[in-house]
């Protein structure tokens, strides 16, 4: 697989894609710069691995409908998997997964609208009830095929569970996680701490360690940094390396003045690609220090 002029910093504006009368998700302006991010990622990514493996392979694990709005359906602009789509990269498959029925009836026509041409799989479900499917589209790496695989798990909230991570990893998944949820006044802190406890243990794939608890953590920013460093710490025993930068926010879902994108790679430089896929913005490495 060759590089097609990947090098070329420049990203031209994604194609406007009106309102087609059904279901867009409202989201709020930071969501857009997200998008945009991400889409650097995935570029720095296919950049330094085309012209390394046979195959690259894009799977997006919480894909919705396709398309987000600002307002009343005003400035409607790509979510994830419509943004990679649009991109003139050597991606030989895409599969989207969602876990709503409507959501994916909806994608799946915009996708048979606007991108026929594409080799796109659509599965709909859980990420962690699909992991047999997901394998089944992605051809595991051999000795004579080379497989490259970025993995978007942008669900806002506490998924996918690190299982999925786990099983996904054996396939040497590269994961793009931003680590966005709920976080405020109403739903902040005490409330993963104890109500929703099970769903942190998912989340980290075990027992939540000592320095998760309401006797040591006094604000939803300690809180969020100490999840973050537990999730890179349980990543990182399964061989993968990674690297966070972090964003501002202004948000009034998740009151926090910044937020955290990790990529976790096995195979290659999690930092390599991010300095690639940042080189040139303005946005922050890694805030957290592991002490």
């Amino acid at each position: 697989m060759k590089p097609n002029g990947l090098k070329d910093k420049t990203f031209p504006d994604l194609l406007k894609i009106p309102d087609d009368g059904f279901a867009i998700t409202t989201a709020e302006p930071w969501v857009k710069h997200k998008v945009q991010v991400v889409r650097q990622y995935l570029t720095a990514f296919v950049t330094a691995l085309a012209g390394q493996v046979d195959e690259i392979v894009f799977v997006d694990l919480y894909a919705r409908n396709g398309l987000y709005c600002l307002g009343a359906k005003k400035d409607i602009f790509p979510g994830i998997p419509f943004m990679a789509l649009q991109q003139d990269l050597p991606i030989s498959r895409y599969v989207l997964c969602e876990g709503d029925g409507e959501q994916a009836r909806v994608l799946k026509i915009r996708m048979n609208k606007h991108f026929r041409n594409k080799n796109i799989v659509l599965l709909n479900g859980k990420p962690e009830e699909l992991i047999d499917k997901i394998k089944m589209y992605v051809s595991e790496p051999r000795k004579n095929h080379k497989v490259a695989t970025f993995c978007v798990a942008d669900a806002f909230g506490l998924e996918p569970g690190f299982g999925t991570i786990k099983q996904l990893n054996d396939y040497d998944f590269t994961f793009l996680v931003p680590f966005t949820f709920h976080l405020g006044t109403n739903i902040g802190y005490r409330f993963y701490l104890g109500r929703e406890r099970e769903k942190l243990t998912h989340f980290l794939g075990g027992e939540v360690q000592e320095g998760l608890s309401e006797k040591t953590i006094e604000s939803n920013s300690v809180f969020y940094k100490q999840l973050l460093q537990n999730w890179e710490h349980k990543v990182e025993k399964l061989g993968m390396n990674t690297a966070v930068s972090t964003h501002k926010l202004d948000s009034g879902l998740m009151e926090m003045p910044t937020y955290s994108i990790c990529l976790a790679a096995k195979k290659y430089s999690a930092r390599a690609i991010q300095l690639d896929a940042l080189a040139g913005s303005h946005i922050q490495f890694a805030l957290f220090n592991q002490n």
